[in-house]
C-alpha cells in the first residue's frame, strides 16, 4: 500500500514539475514575443520618425515688406529634410531675422507630418543713427533694421535722428549692442517714455551720448535739456507748461530757445534766436 502511495506521489510530483516548466516556458514565449514587439514597433516608430516627419514644405503669411514666398524659400532651402520634432524655433527666427531684418514678430508651428507654418509681422523705423561712418535705421526696440551709405538716403523717411552711447558692435536685424552694457536700459528707457509722451510727433533729435547731459530737438524750436533719464516723464510735463507758458504770453511760434529742465525743482528757458536745434553737439 506504501509503495502505491508512493508512487502516486512521484507521478503527481513529476506532473508538477512538467506544469511548472510547461509555464515557465511560456512565460519565456510571452517575453521573448513581447521584446520581439516592442523591437519591431521601436523599428516602425523609428522608420516613421526618420522617413515620413521630414520638413518638406513651408508656407508663411503676414509681411507686407518682403515676399512671403522668398521667405518661404529661404526657410525651405535651409531645412529640407530635417526632423520637425527637432527644430529650434528661436534659431529659425533669428536667422531670418539677420536675412529679413524688418521683420518682428515670428511665430512658427508645425502641420504634421512635414509642414511648418511662419506667421510673420513686419517691424518699422523709427530712428537713425550714425555708427562707424554708416547710418543705421533703428526700430522703437533699438534693433537695426537697414544699413545705408549715406545720411540723404534716408531723407524723406520722417525719422528721428539719435545720437547713441558708444556702440561695441551693430548688425542688421539684431539690438544693438553698447559698450557699456547699463547703456542698453537707460536709451530705451529714454526712447520709451518719449514714444509715449504727447510730445514724440514733433522731436526730430535726440542726443544720448552722455547720460548725464541728454537733450532732444522739440519742434524744430526748442533745445530740451533734460540730463538723466531719472523721472523724465515728470521733466516732460514741465517742459509742456513752460513752453505753453511762454507761447500763450508771446502769442507766436517763432520763439527759439533752450529749455532746461535737468533739475526738477528749478527748470527754466532761455530765449535765442542762435540756439543750435541740432541733435549733434
Amino acid at each position: 500500500m506504501e509503495k502505491v502511495e508512493l508512487g502516486d506521489r512521484v507521478l503527481r510530483e513529476n506532473f508538477e514539475k512538467a506544469g511548472r516548466k510547461k509555464i515557465r516556458d511560456r512565460v519565456k514565449e510571452l517575453i521573448l514575443f513581447s521584446a520581439m514587439t516592442v523591437a519591431v514597433l521601436s523599428l516602425l516608430i523609428s522608420l516613421t520618425y526618420f522617413l515620413l516627419f521630414r520638413i518638406k514644405s513651408v508656407s508663411v503669411e503676414g509681411s507686407a515688406l518682403y515676399s512671403n514666398d522668398d521667405i518661404a524659400a529661404s526657410v525651405l532651402g535651409r531645412y529640407q529634410g530635417a526632423s520637425i520634432f527637432g527644430l529650434d524655433s528661436d534659431n529659425i527666427a533669428y536667422q531670418l531675422k539677420l536675412t529679413y531684418p524688418y521683420l518682428k514678430n515670428i511665430r512658427i508651428g508645425k502641420i504634421f507630418p512635414s509642414t511648418l507654418t511662419l506667421k510673420v509681422e513686419d517691424d518699422s523705423g523709427a530712428y537713425y543713427t550714425e555708427i562707424a561712418g554708416k547710418y543705421f535705421v533703428l526700430s522703437h526696440k533699438l534693433r537695426l533694421l537697414e544699413c545705408v551709405e549715406r545720411e540723404s538716403d534716408l531723407d524723406y523717411r520722417g525719422l528721428c535722428h539719435v545720437t547713441l552711447p558708444p556702440v561695441a558692435y551693430a548688425v542688421t536685424g539684431t539690438e544693438v549692442v553698447f559698450k557699456r552694457k547699463s547703456d542698453f536700459e537707460n536709451v530705451g528707457k529714454v526712447i520709451e517714455t518719449l514714444y509715449e509722451s504727447n510730445m514724440s510727433m514733433l522731436i526730430s533729435s535726440i542726443n544720448m551720448n552722455d547720460k548725464f547731459d541728454m537733450f532732444f530737438i522739440y519742434n524744430h524750436q526748442y533745445r530740451i535739456e533734460f540730463g538723466k533719464s531719472e523721472n523724465l516723464d515728470v521733466k516732460l510735463e514741465l517742459v509742456r507748461k513752460i513752453i505753453d507758458t511762454f507761447e500763450d504770453e508771446f502769442s507766436t511760434d517763432k520763439l527759439k530757445g533752450t529749455v532746461n529742465v535737468s533739475d526738477i525743482t528749478q527748470g527754466f528757458v532761455i530765449f535765442d534766436n542762435n540756439v543750435r536745434l541740432s541733435g549733434r553737439k
